[in-house]
């Protein structure tokens, strides 16, 4: 099989575990919730005390808060999901309390590695800032895409470790960058992949929509805002179902990779998520 149809079959699987445990999609739509309401407490206050003061540094404060609480609130929703996951796919009910609670337990750490995600993308959009003015946007652009790239890679398994081992943020990222350096495969690929498929059957159908509802609207506003809302319904969806369908592939590989775990998908759709190094295959 082909790393196109090990990509949708991985898609297919995960879907199953998530069909057979419907609480796993409630994780992305509350921190989605949670996220608009802070956005708009923080980014809000900062706008007005800006517009005020007519000073862009008396925002500054709101601004920084807010973008670490809208990280911090995506990433507790991701580390109770994926404890969910690791239980929906022993083939155990789970509750959207038990995914609170796990997260909960892991709180502490959850907020540090909040931090340093937040600190980390300050230092590389100052980077891409500087080149920029240095080099020029094609090169700021090239540094800072690979920039971006190593450290996804690096931190590929970052919420599995901390879902399930509860490790700290620096112990966390030693442990998935030594997973992915040691059992380096499909995992990007295959999420890719996820993104792929929702991407065509989601994301293209509602934008596609959401444009027809725009042209729609010089002739009839009411049929446009109709043909709109359909279609940002369908993307909301879509946004929803890769958030969680990549939540469970990612705890699937992990489990398989540092314990040869082989669940919610066979042994041979799991080993074919990894390209071997060389001429070596990678050990199940």
């Amino acid at each position: 099989m082909g790393r196109i149809g090990r990509g949708w079959a991985l898609t297919k699987e995960s879907w199953a575990v998530v069909r057979n445990d419907r609480s796993l999609l409630l994780f992305p739509v509350v921190a989605a919730v949670c996220g608009l309401v802070a956005a708009a407490i923080f980014f809000g206050a900062g706008a007005g005390i800006g517009a005020s003061t007519d000073s862009y540094w008396a925002a500054a404060p709101f601004v920084v808060v807010g973008a670490y609480v809208l990280i911090a609130i995506a990433q507790f929703a991701a580390v109770a999901l994926a404890a969910c996951a690791t239980a929906a796919l022993d083939g155990q009910d789970t509750t959207f309390a038990q995914g609170i609670a796990a997260a909960r337990a892991r709180l502490g750490v959850i907020l540090g590695w909040s931090l340093v995600q937040l600190v980390v993308g300050a230092v590389m959009s100052a980077l891409q800032m500087l080149l920029r003015d240095a080099a020029g946007g094609v090169v700021s652009a090239i540094v800072g895409g690979l920039a971006n790239l190593a450290w996804s890679v690096a931190t590929f398994f970052v919420v599995p470790v901390i879902a399930l081992e509860g490790l700290g943020p620096k112990e966390a990222i030693a442990r998935s960058a030594r997973v992915v350096r040691e059992r380096w495969g499909e995992g990007v690929i295959g999420t890719a992949t996820i993104g792929g498929a929702i991407f065509l059957v989601g994301f293209l159908p509602g934008g596609a929509l959401i444009a027809a509802g725009a042209a729609l609207t010089g002739s009839s506003a009411a049929l446009g805002a109709v043909v709109i809302a359909v279609g940002v319904v369908i993307v909301v969806i879509a946004l929803l179902l890769q958030t969680t369908l990549t939540a469970v592939f990612r705890v699937a590989l992990y489990r398989f990779a540092t314990r040869g775990d082989v669940v919610g998908f066979t042994s041979e759709q799991l080993a074919g998520a990894f390209r071997p190094k060389g001429r070596r295959a990678v050990a199940a």
